[in-house]
């Protein structure tokens, strides 16, 4: 009886929690017009990362344009590489290489699925499901070097992908780490933690601005400036470096400019929004869940909202100038 009891009490909580979500509502004279869709995609977007997007008949969108490849059912897209394409088969773990044509061009079967790899001349760095990353020689079909972090029981779809720098491959984990391991001996130079734990704790964002490092996972920002690291904690959607500074999105409503040693710079808060993409032109623009387009001037951050029609929760990816949201193309000036 108790045990039923606690169960209902656990269900009345979760439902009184769902009927009380709130939604971002701006004033109606707040909202200043309607911006247009650009065009239409042939089909919805099914999956997507950092790198790219593929829709639901198989045609990939990445920064480089549109790919009409018709990847398999079971194919997900990892990363690009010049003209090649990194794709992976998660029924049985193997990933392939691919010409921009889509033809096959070498593959490489693991013990575990594939999440997120890059690819420089003949070395291919992968990190595996199970928190293992991987160095192979695509040439000699080579293992160079292994490293198994401890499990993650949540792999965001938004996991970056290894960094190339000059000598050294920067690997992103799950359980909230980098490893920098050396391209002269294939061995772990350092090991950096943003954080504990194995749930969404994923390092979800890579970039390097010279020999500089901006790194996130889905709590902390890090940034190794100089051999000096500086540390922001934040609820992040999503994170873009670009101009030399970081704007971050958090999952309560805000848009922050930070510098590189992570010094806020200015703070917007939407409260209730959920928000989608980050393109920095002359102003900031980022998509809200309910059907709007905020857009903050980089110089006052004042912001000004717009109607957009676009349906709530769906899928995007976005390029410097294009968002690809659902099944919409929202353009902006390059």
């Amino acid at each position: 009886m108790n045990r039923i009891f606690t169960f209902s009490i656990f269900i009345f909580i979760i439902f009184v929690g769902c009927s009380e979500k709130k939604y971002f509502t701006p004033d109606k004279n707040s909202i200043l017009g309607e911006i247009k869709v650009d065009g239409k995609l042939d089909s919805d977007i099914y999956q997507s990362n950092k790198n790219g997007a593929v829709l639901k008949n198989g045609t990939l969108i990445t920064k480089d344009g549109i790919y009409q490849i018709k990847l398999k059912d079971n194919f997900s897209f990892l990363n690009t590489s010049g003209d090649l394409l990194l794709v992976a088969n998660y029924d049985d773990n193997t990933l392939f290489i691919l010409n921009k044509d889509g033809k096959e061009l070498k593959s490489f079967p693991f013990d575990y699925m594939p999440i997120s790899a890059s690819l420089r001349d003949n070395i291919l760095a992968v990190v595996l499901a199970d928190n293992t990353s991987i160095i192979w020689d695509i040439n000699v079909n080579e293992l160079l070097f292994s490293h198994k972090s401890p499990a993650s029981y949540a792999i965001n779809s938004k996991a970056a992908s290894p960094l190339f720098l000059d000598t050294t491959i920067i690997f992103p984990t799950f359980d909230g780490k980098i490893i920098l391991v050396s391209l002269d001996n294939f061995k772990i130079i350092r090991t950096i933690a943003l954080g504990s734990g194995i749930f969404f704790n994923n390092v979800i964002y890579l970039a390097l601005e010279g020999e500089n490092l901006i790194v996130a996972t889905n709590n902390k920002l890090m940034t190794l400036i100089s051999g000096e690291d500086f540390s922001y904690d934040v609820n992040i959607s999503d994170v873009l470096y670009t101009n030399n500074k970081i704007y971050v999105l958090s999952l309560e409503g805000e848009v922050i400019e930070l510098d590189l040693l992570l010094n806020e710079l200015n703070k917007k808060k939407f409260p209730f929004a959920t928000l989608n993409s980050i393109i920095v032109k002359d102003n900031i623009y980022t998509l809200e869940s309910q059907g709007y387009m905020i857009k903050i001037d980089k110089n006052n951050f004042i912001d000004s909202i717009y109607k957009i029609d676009i349906d709530e929760y769906k899928d995007s990816f976005y390029t410097d100038d294009v968002i690809y949201y659902d099944n919409k193309i929202i353009r902006f000036p390059k």
